[in-house]
């Protein structure tokens, strides 16, 4: 079984390697194809084969210096040993639900002998397989909203009118919304700064008409000339924590001016989409700086922003509820051509989506693929299970129905069996689950620098309960029949 566990693990992993690597490591190797290394592969299967039997050898032990020597010893010195047996089978017992009882006790009773049923790694197994299913549901649905949600990538706005290069006033920003319909809107600059002595992109902000421009995960958004917000992964490169101040070297590429230092205070951690422009490194999840516009702007002699007046390089629009936004964008664009912007060089655009978010985006269904294969793993160990119990505790059924169990009988109580396993794994493996796909998702989302909140399908949770108790009890009906059919006469014989 653990081999046959190795060898499908294998499989799967060179089936998913054309989906690696993920994250900012995705641009190093956009399409890496399949991969099987020989070495990785080997000592993760031979981890997986051994591992298990590792683990079941102290059990193994136990139960050769219990034995003491041929079978019918062993079993008759277990037989004066006293059983534990069920309180819910006992329960069930006096309600009157005779089928029940026996169902719950052949669920938490192993048993002696050749009748034991190893219904506690059954149930142990069963409850690690709901809750691995449970955690990759909330992991995925929280992969799922992050990559469809562009505030939780930074993204508060319909479109960016991106100029590139290009430097204009503030009053641009209102001619543009006097042509389409414009609620809100701000505007900035590109900027490369250096802190600390690390190089970080960066955009100047400005919000101009409404706020909430930015994804402020802790702190604020900077609202003078001394003040910077950081990405999270920037903030962990530069060891700095909020209120910590750092020398900051301003380069205006644009004009070639000088550049400046300044010595600013961190008063926020934001998260921020892909504001780039030329080959300059771009912003993306957990990396890049903001700070007010002012300190990245360049006056342009040949765009009409010269002297003291603020410059910018976009402009982030909001439109009105029911705008059409694309016809907008439409007219935005041709207006900045009318005006002598170069093709290409203007856009209007309203997707902002990292790199990051972008190669998840591509992996996005992983998690649950992996989800469906532990349920399979799951049912399979379950139908094994019931099997198992069915075939070494033919003696039992058949002591039952000789002392009047019908033939419609035998069925329930396997059906009992398989609903008291099934309530047992999801009342352990769903709890657990969820707590772990909370956990693994945090540790993603503090990993990337977006928020650690995750997203948790309860609906979705609900539907599987009631589906899993159907699909279980679909399961036992095939041991289920093969136990009605026992002839209690041959059963007994054999024994």
């Amino acid at each position: 079984m653990t081999v046959g566990g190795a060898v499908i693990a294998v499989v799967i992993a060179v089936a998913a390697s054309p989906l690696m690597p993920i994250g900012p490591a995705r641009l190093a190797e956009p399409a890496p194809g399949t991969e099987v290394n020989l070495a990785i592969l080997g000592a993760g299967a031979a981890v997986i084969a051994l591992a298990p039997l590792a683990a079941l050898v102290p059990a193994a032990w136990r139960a050769a210096g219990q034995a003491g020597g041929p079978l019918g010893v062993a079993d008759r010195g277990q037989a004066g040993a006293p059983a534990r047996t069920s309180r819910l089978g006992a329960a069930l017992g006096l309600a009157g639900s005779v089928s029940g009882s026996v169902g719950v006790r052949m669920t938490f009773e192993p048993g002696r002998g050749r009748t034991a049923v190893p219904v506690r790694s059954a149930l142990a197994g069963s409850a690690i397989a709901t809750a691995a299913l449970a955690a990759a549901t909330v992991f995925g649905a929280s992969l799922i909203t992050l990559v469809s949600t562009p505030h939780a990538y930074g993204q508060n706005w319909d479109q960016v009118v991106d100029l590139g290069f290009g430097d204009v006033p503030s009053t641009f920003g209102a001619e543009i919304a006097a042509k389409v319909p414009v609620a809100q809107y701000a505007a900035g600059s590109y900027g490369q700064l250096t802190i600390q002595g690390r190089s970080v992109a960066a955009i100047g902000l400005d919000q101009l008409h409404g706020a909430g421009y930015l994804t402020v995960l802790a702190g604020r958004a900077p609202r003078s000339p001394s003040e910077i917000a950081l990405g999270a992964a920037t903030m962990r490169s530069l060891n700095a924590r909020l209120g910590d101040s750092v020398t900051v070297d301003v380069h205006l590429v644009t004009t070639g001016s000088t550049d400046t230092t300044h010595v600013m205070r961190v008063v926020g951690e934001v998260v921020l989409p892909a504001f780039s422009r030329g080959t300059f490194a771009p912003t993306g999840l957990g990396t890049g700086a903001v700070v007010t516009d002012a300190v990245v702007s360049a006056p342009g002699d040949t765009t009409g922003c010269t002297g003291e007046q603020t410059c910018y390089n976009f402009f982030l629009l909001r439109y009105r509820p029911g705008a059409d936004i694309t016809a907008s964008g439409n007219a935005i664009s041709a207006a900045l051509t009318a005006s002598g912007c170069p093709i290409g060089s203007c856009t209007a655009s309203g997707d902002q989506r990292p790199d990051g978010i972008k190669s998840y985006a591509s992996i996005r269904d992983t998690p649950f693929v992996l989800g469906a294969l532990l349920a399979v793993l799951a049912v399979g160990t379950f139908a094994h299970v019931l099997l198992t119990g069915v075939r070494r505790r033919g003696r039992d059924l058949a002591m039952l129905k000789t002392l009047g169990f019908t033939r419609a009988q035998v069925p329930r109580v396997v059906a009992w069996q398989a609903t008291a396993f099934a309530v047992v794994a999801l009342l352990i493996g769903v709890p657990l689950g969820v707590v772990a796909g909370n956990w693994a998702w945090s540790a993603f989302a503090g990993s990337v620098g977006v928020a650690a909140r995750s997203t948790v399908p309860l609906g979705l949770i609900l539907i599987a309960i009631p589906v899993t108790l159907l699909l279980v009890n679909a399961v036992a009906a095939f041991p289920g029949v093969a136990a009605a059919r026992l002839r209690p006469a041959a059963a007994l014989r054999t024994e």
